[in-house]
């Protein structure tokens, strides 16, 4: 974008300060210049020409900081494969995921990713970090406008994975990035991974200035193994892939830390079942947490600690996880789950800077992504309900599922994706 223009809405919502009513937004050569009241703007910008939304909410656009995008078609190919909808616990989940995904057609998981990327972009997302398992599928994100970060997901367990999982990991990291999206790794988890393995990750990730993400302290069934080498992960997931039974290696931080996989740059998911302890390790290496409540509701493994996570100050993000244990792909949705499940400690104020801001600095964009503000990237959404809130009650109003149906425009690197965009 090569010309200054104006956007005015009825309400603009920076994030990173309080709303502004009857506000413009200045943008020039793909950059923000000015965020302000349009009576004092529109004086200093005369004779530029400006898009009115009129009674619209013009805010950031979201940050999905955990999505698996090729398993956006899961509910269809569960549904085909008439897997039952019943489960015992998280292992039976993760049984039923392996044998979902090992049934699959050549071609289906590609398809599915592109309904995850078309997704996105219609909830008003502009950010994401996904997890991708097949690294042939790297092309179908060609096109995207989406900025953030894929990372390969990596698993392995006992020393002749060690070779394959680098080699795999170097691969990765040698492709060029497809459009705005950086290549990161992702260990998949503490009972995937080896302490050995995530060594060598960690250590090859710093090395090329890589970042990582990773499944952390999710279910109770993980704890169990880790503290005690035993219990469902070991007696049927590990008899199932060929795994000989695991050492104990304690909490999934101490876990990470013998590793050094414990940095600013870290992406821990889930964190359902973190300690106190924990979350101040967690807090004093300044790493994030990505919360995902809708997934973690959905597979029974219980409730983020929200309240020792605020009160150490650890930076938190939303994610919505992937379709094969969550209902959209919105984080609409998911900030309407987490007003309900974590209220009154995480206020609808709160969840909107994770949304934006949180998963930014989350995904290495802060100054980039995350608020309205001069000098950040033209990249903003426009939300056009039939019935605007008064300004006092926007942010809860913003904080529900329905809005992810009223976004009219996304704009990402001052164009419109939306325009032309596959409904």
């Amino acid at each position: 974008m090569n010309n200054s223009r104006i956007y005015a809405a009825r309400y603009l919502l920076p994030i990173n300060t309080a709303p502004i009513e009857d506000a413009v937004l200045q943008v020039a050569h793909g950059r923000i210049v000015a965020v302000g009241r349009r009576q004092e703007l529109l004086r200093q910008t005369s004779g530029l020409p400006c898009t009115d939304f009129g009674d619209a909410i013009l805010l950031p656009p979201l940050v999905n900081a955990h999505t698996h995008l090729e398993l956006t078609d899961f509910p269809q190919w569960a549904k085909d494969a008439e897997l039952p909808t019943s489960r015992s616990d998280f292992v039976d989940w993760i049984l039923n995921l392996i044998r979902i995904k090992r049934g699959l057609a050549p071609g289906q998981m590609a398809i599915s990713l592109r309904h995850g990327l078309q997704q996105l972009l219609r909830c008003g997302t502009g950010a994401v970090a996904d997890i991708l398992s097949q690294p042939e599928l790297l092309p179908e994100y060609a096109g995207s406008p989406l900025l953030g970060r894929i990372d390969m997901e990596l698993i392995g367990r006992g020393l002749v994975a060690h070779q394959p999982v680098m080699a795999r990991a170097a691969h990765w990291l040698q492709q060029e990035r497809v459009g705005q999206l950086a290549h990161g790794l992702s260990p998949h988890a503490p009972y995937t991974v080896s302490q050995e393995l995530l060594s060598e990750i960690s250590d090859y990730a710093q090395r090329k200035a890589a970042s990582m993400a990773m499944h952390i302290a999710e279910s109770v069934e993980e704890v169990e193994l880790l503290h005690q080498g035993s219990g469902p992960l070991a007696d049927r997931l590990y008899t199932r892939v060929g795994w000989p039974p695991p050492e104990p290696v304690g909490g999934a931080i101490d876990y990470l830390q013998r590793s050094d996989a414990l940095r600013p740059s870290s992406l821990l998911v889930h964190g359902v079942q973190l300690t106190a302890d924990e979350i101040r390790r967690i807090a004093v290496a300044g790493a994030s947490v990505v919360l995902c409540p809708r997934s973690n509701r959905q597979l029974s493994v219980g409730r983020a600690p929200v309240e020792a996570l605020v009160c150490q100050g650890v930076n938190l993000c939303l994610g919505t996880d992937s379709l094969a244990s969550n209902s959209s792909l919105s984080l609409w949705d998911e900030m309407g789950a987490a007003l309900e499940l974590y209220a009154p400690v995480l206020s609808a104020v709160d969840l909107l800077r994770m949304a934006t801001m949180g998963g930014a600095r989350a995904l290495g964009l802060s100054g980039e992504m995350g608020c309205l503000t001069a000098g950040s990237g033209a990249h903003f959404q426009v939300v056009r309900p039939d019935k605007l809130p008064a300004m006092a009650d926007l942010a809860p109003f913003l904080c529900q599922g329905e809005r992810g149906r009223e976004v009219a425009h996304l704009y990402l690197q001052g164009v419109d994706v939306l325009k032309d965009a596959t409904p």
